[in-house]
């Protein structure tokens, strides 16, 4: 590599480094994929800018100061990468939140995954799908999947669960619907990627659900739709019946997407997979059970498992270690011989109590310092 190309590519170096210090993590790779991905996403300049922003958000005036660039400069710059995905923005509720104020906009940094790479869905083309493809394909997930704790776990269907069992609301995707003041939907980039490819997916694209504390929260999205609760609900459901997958974060308070997955696309499930990485993501709290008496061995629930977790033995259906707890073989079974029960104890583990938790579990894990980017 020439001194000019080295040069050129000193921004994206540089958010490099910032990327693998927030607690995701962001792998390199020696053969420079992971600066052009990078460079495909950035401008020179903006990915200078993003290598220089805090995780805990701040506004153009404190940026301004702290950065020795002047306000009107830096807002502008912000507002383009905003729009591009490339930061998170947060805007604090008004004074007077009667009168719709918007209040305080802060701007911060974001993860790549989750985070960076999935605001591309607005902009992402077959150039930057490929160059995804050979990212993961080379890293199979290092550092992003292969470390503890989990960036998501799967979220059982609730309704295949033996009714005398405790569920915790962690476990409760309807609830966290619930619980919301704000909806939205969005195209799946997983599924987005890998039809660029040349693979399309036989699942339906918009299955990506999002909700807010805030009201409001997605009228200004680029990439969001802002729907009712009723009709996150009814997308629930018919993503249960279509055979997919429910994961959110892996924390216990404070959850605010839900993905509904299949694991020809989605990458969190293609890192347990397809490259074998254990840590992808955590198992639900509930493994399949099977009624011999009731089983007719038909393997219904055969074709509506993605993880290999289910067998047709002596015409009576087995499972094995597989088995992620999702409960979406059991909506199809005609005998209702299948349904979830309790995992062993010594297989759980509660999850962080929200995302502060996490990241500093993670950090710790990662022996990464968050307090340079905080």
């Amino acid at each position: 590599m020439t001194k000019a190309v080295e040069k050129s590519m000193e921004p994206y170096e540089k958010l490099t480094k910032t990327l693998n210090t927030i607690p995701n993590g962001f792998p390199t790779i020696e053969d420079g994929t992971h600066l052009r991905l990078l460079e495909w996403i950035y401008e020179p300049e903006e990915a200078e800018l993003a290598s220089k922003l805090k995780l805990s958000a701040e506004t153009v005036k404190k940026m301004s100061r702290r950065l020795k660039i002047p306000e009107d400069e830096l807002t502008k710059k912000l507002e383009i990468m905003e729009s591009k995905g490339q930061l998170r923005i947060t805007r604090s509720r008004g004074r007077f939140p009667r009168r719709k104020s918007k209040g305080q906009i802060k701007y911060g940094l974001l993860p790549f995954v989750v985070g960076v790479y999935e605001e591309q869905i607005h902009r992402m083309d077959a150039e930057f799908a490929s160059l995804f493809e050979e990212y993961v394909q080379k890293t199979k997930g290092a550092i992003i999947f292969s470390t503890k704790p989990a960036i998501q776990r799967v979220v059982p269907v609730k309704s295949v669960i033996k009714t005398e069992l405790e569920i915790h609301p962690y476990n409760q995707v309807e609830q966290m619907i619930l619980n919301a003041k704000s909806w939205g939907i969005r195209d799946c980039i997983c599924k987005k990627q890998q039809e660029l490819i040349g693979d399309p997916c036989k699942y339906d694209d918009r299955v990506c659900l999002v909700f807010s504390g805030r009201e409001n929260k997605y009228e200004e999205s680029h990439q969001t739709t802002t729907i009712t609760m009723e009709e996150s609900l009814q997308i629930l459901k018919e993503t249960e019946e279509a055979g997919l997958v429910h994961t959110s974060m892996n924390i216990e308070d404070g959850h605010s997407y839900i993905c509904n997955c299949c694991t020809c696309c989605c990458g969190v499930l293609r890192g347990f997979v397809e490259w074998g990485q254990p840590q992808a993501f955590v198992k639900s709290d509930y493994v399949i059970d099977i009624d011999e008496e009731t089983c007719i061995g038909c393997g219904k629930c055969i074709d509506r498992c993605q993880f290999n977790a289910l067998s047709i033995v002596d015409k009576k259906c087995v499972s094995n270690d597989n088995c992620v707890g999702c409960g979406v073989c059991a909506l199809v079974c005609p005998t209702d011989a299948l349904s979830l029960i309790d995992r062993n104890p010594k297989e759980t583990k509660k999850p962080p109590k929200n995302i502060l938790m996490w990241m500093l579990k993670r950090a710790f894990s990662r022996k990464v310092n968050l307090l340079k980017i905080i």
